[in-house]
């Protein structure tokens, strides 16, 4: 790492979890979770965004497992978990679908996802609109009216992968994508060294680098209608210098959850968890406590 990293993060990274894999539709899934002997605590999955993968969350989730059994998913193409020929929404979501139900998450769920990962959020909370408790949207784009998210694929069905001598010559070459700046470079150099993987011949990126080119159907449903028609809460935290949370973005994201479930991270770019991560967990934090406190004030006789 290129800056000495603080304690708060060195503990945390190194909070032991276990890794799992499990097969969904032929393909092998990994993920990590951290307090699984505690079968008692309800279950918070995060879902990272496309590019990443689950070691983006071993700095933020162990602040939650004192209260949650936690998990971070690769899904297919990412990570620790295998490739496919082609990727489907539905698939992603039941990858989603059968960690929680390997992970033995008692009750209702949570759903915490970023950018990519939120759109697959906001699909699982769609298709089964009776598993989850609540759904968390981490500056996941959500399109204004009339205005189709248009994916730009690039060709990359002839791209050779890329293979590098070591280690930290391929980590050297990590960027974050969308492109921003970050100050927290511990942050980043972590990231980098868990994007790669030796194989024969040298070491190259654990992403498959044609998974845009191989999903089927990027069309965007519209998310302010799935939104609007969610079965449990949903809160949508941004950076206020995202790309992706432009003015009419904001007042359009108030239309759509309770004003108190659109929160901006100060100072925070798209990435927003790398560039404030101790205000992301403060604000979920806060979150969380107060769908928990709702929850047992419904449960007690006279409650609302």
């Amino acid at each position: 790492m290129s800056e000495d990293p603080p304690d708060w993060f060195l503990q945390a990274i190194n909070t032991p979890y276990t890794d799992r894999w499990i097969d969904v539709d032929g393909c092998t899934v990994h993920y990590q979770i951290w307090s699984a002997d505690k079968e008692e605590l309800p279950g918070l999955l995060f879902i990272h965004g496309h590019g990443a993968h689950a070691h983006w969350w071993d700095f933020i989730a162990p602040a939650f497992m004192h209260q949650y059994r936690v998990a971070a998913l690769d899904v297919s193409g990412a990570g620790d978990s295998g490739h496919r020929t082609v990727y489907r929404t539905e698939q992603f979501v039941e990858e989603i679908m059968s960690v929680i139900e390997d992970a033995g998450f008692r009750d209702k769920c949570i759903l915490v996802g970023h950018s990519f990962g939120g759109r697959m959020a906001r699909f699982a909370g769609y298709y089964y609109p009776d598993s989850f408790s609540a759904i968390v949207l981490a500056d996941s784009a959500i399109g204004l009216p009339g205005r189709r998210s248009v994916f730009r694929i690039p060709d990359q069905t002839q791209r050779p992968t890329r293979l590098y001598a070591s280690r930290k010559e391929a980590a050297r070459r990590f960027r974050l994508r969308p492109p921003q700046p970050c100050e927290n470079r511990f942050i980043v150099d972590y990231i980098a060294d868990h994007s790669v993987k030796e194989v024969a011949g040298g070491w190259c990126w654990k992403l498959d680098q044609r998974v845009f080119s191989k999903m089927t159907d990027l069309s965007a449903t519209d998310p302010g209608d799935m939104l609007r028609n969610m079965q449990c809460p949903v809160a949508i935290i941004y950076g206020d210098k995202s790309r992706f949370f432009t003015e009419d973005v904001k007042a359009h994201v108030v239309s759509l959850v309770d004003k108190d479930h659109a929160i901006s991270i100060k100072d925070a770019h798209h990435h927003l968890f790398l560039d404030q991560p101790l205000q992301f967990i403060s604000v979920l934090r806060n979150l969380l406590t107060s769908w928990r406190n709702s929850e047992f004030s419904m449960q007690q006789p006279g409650g609302a």
